[in-house]
């Protein structure tokens, strides 16, 4: 190898590590563009907190709103154990024996039942299947239902919605409630809605 040769490896050397160099100094990181993901507001979501009629603490609810729906994870702590059902009923307000919460959340107008050929209320939810312990967690990904000012299907409307466990369990079919017996827990929905990044 001569001199020509070394010198000539030297130069391209000295070229790339000067190329490299601003990178690794974080000169050439791309800065995302306005409208970019770095800018899009947090999104909305909600808590519930579950209570009995006794006013005991009986689970959580945290929502996630997406543009297809809402994700929901839940944990139940304190229920009976048994089959439950399960709604989202269209009034923000538990007193008494919770008939305060109104009907399911039923924007569409349509009949009650996941196996209703009518059917379904917005606020249809699975039953709960509540094991001895009484400890329960769920996660559920909810349509019909949105976090979105001015929709039709928003949750978080001028009267607001909560969350309600029944006696007994749905029976997916009949309306109003699918014979589901009383309301033994219900938790109201509390909204929250992140600022936009400025």
């Amino acid at each position: 190898m001569n001199w020509k040769t070394i010198a000539a490896m030297a130069g391209t050397a000295c070229f790339v590590l000067a190329v490299a160099a601003p990178a690794l100094a974080g000169d050439a990181v791309p800065q995302p563009k306005p409208g970019g993901e770095a800018t899009k507001p947090a999104p909305a979501g909600g808590t519930v907190v579950m209570k009995d009629q006794k006013g005991e603490t009986v689970g959580t609810i945290t929502l996630t709103a997406g543009e297809s729906g809402i994700a929901m994870a839940g944990r139940f702590t304190g229920l009976p154990p048994g089959a439950r059902g399960f709604h989202i009923h269209d009034k923000g307000i538990c007193t008494g024996d919770f008939a305060s919460a109104g009907g399911h959340f039923n924007p569409g107008h349509a009949s009650h039942g996941i196996l209703n050929d009518a059917g379904r209320h917005a606020g249809d939810l699975p039953n709960l299947d509540v094991p001895a312990s009484g400890i329960l967690n769920i996660d559920l990904f909810l349509t019909g239902v949105s976090l979105t000012p001015g929709s039709a299907d928003n949750l978080d409307d001028a009267d607001g919605a909560s969350f309600v466990v029944h006696a007994g369990p749905d029976d997916y079919r009949s309306d109003p409630s699918g014979n589901s017996g009383g309301r033994i827990a219900c938790g109201v929905l509390e909204v929250s809605r992140p600022a936009p990044p400025k």
